[in-house]
């Protein structure tokens, strides 16, 4: 008896990948996510109904399906078949699209630090932060020129603090060939299917690009050299997290993350962006941490300019770590 299924809600990419004739094979499945990849390597997921959108997935009302890895599947229609005798019918659900913010509503570039740094105000807690969500007082601090040399015990944080100080350092400076340059080392650093510096990176680049974006002669982020170092990661990591990360250098991320970002560029009261950091940190055991992370990191960018950074006030310290 074939099992049937309905999603009620499709991304963008999901849905123009999932054409007729269309076949993969079932990647990875868990309680409440499904990961499928089609045979030209592309990846989409089936979710449960609570999961936050991002554009290659689909959400799937009710009962959650139970796939196998390996399971073959196929589009016939606007249906995935999976072998042996479970249906996923798509033809219904409302698509989920990301939506660019305009360009006349963006805060201009000099307005960017003082909003950014009145998300971690006073009253913003950071005791119950997870992976490198850790290291956000650290990258403030690194901010603010002074740099925190308490020495970090947690090897994972130990080293990815010494790639993300470079990296923010290199924002700092305005330096997008540094800052492409310093990431390389937080390329898989971490466990499980999306690492703590992927999620970082994801959102680093996610930030950057959206600001070049927005102000295209502020910065000077080569694609070329960008696309090189997106490709360079894909024989490091999980192809899942190379995945997030590629479409993240694209400006295509979970749902809250882009609201925040627009949230914060938009102007938007500081109970809405607090809002929707809650939101995001609740992503996984640490990936919503990281994302927030590495979107810090990113609009370091609009700090400072290169002429006002004393480079000797934020050098990192060989003995920092145990």
């Amino acid at each position: 008896m074939t099992s049937k299924f309905c999603s009620c809600q499709i991304g963008e990419t999901a849905r123009r990948l999932l054409t007729p004739g269309a076949c993969g094979q079932v990647l990875a499945g868990f309680a409440m996510a499904a990961y499928l990849v089609t045979e030209q390597g592309e990846l989409f997921w089936l979710a449960s109904e609570n999961t936050l959108m991002h554009p290659r997935g689909l959400r799937i009302a009710g009962h959650f399906p139970k796939l196998v890895a390996g399971e073959n599947f196929f589009i016939k229609r606007e249906c995935i078949c999976i072998a042996p005798d479970l249906q996923v019918h798509f033809g219904n659900a409302s698509i989920w699209e990301v939506s660019p913010i305009p360009d006349n509503v963006a805060l201009e570039v000099d307005t960017i630090p003082t909003k950014v740094k009145n998300i971690f105000s006073i009253g913003f807690d950071l005791s119950q932060a997870r992976g490198f969500g850790r290291l956000i007082p650290r990258i403030l601090s690194l901010a603010g020129g002074q740099l925190d040399d308490e020495p970090e015990i947690d090897p994972v944080l130990a080293l990815g603090w010494a790639g993300i100080y470079k990296t923010a350092r290199a924002c700092l400076l305005c330096d997008m060939h540094g800052v492409l340059q310093e990431a390389n080392a937080l390329v898989g650093l971490g466990e499980g299917l999306t690492p703590s510096g992927d999620d970082f990176l994801s959102g680093l680049l996610f930030c950057i690009n959206t600001i070049q974006r927005l102000c295209p002669r502020f910065i000077n982020l080569d694609p070329f050299e960008q696309l090189s170092f997106i490709e360079s990661a894909k024989q490091r990591t999980h192809l899942i997290s190379f995945t997030l990360l590629k479409d993240s250098s694209n400006g295509q991320s979970v749902e809250p993350f882009h609201e925040l970002i627009r949230a914060i560029l938009s102007d938007q009261p500081p109970e809405r962006i607090r809002q929707l950091v809650s939101c995001l940190t609740q992503i996984g055991h640490s990936t919503g941490w990281d994302l927030l992370t590495g979107m810090l990191t990113g609009f370091l960018l609009t700090f400072r300019s290169p002429d006002l950074i004393n480079s000797s006030s934020v050098s990192l310290k060989q003995d920092i770590y145990v």
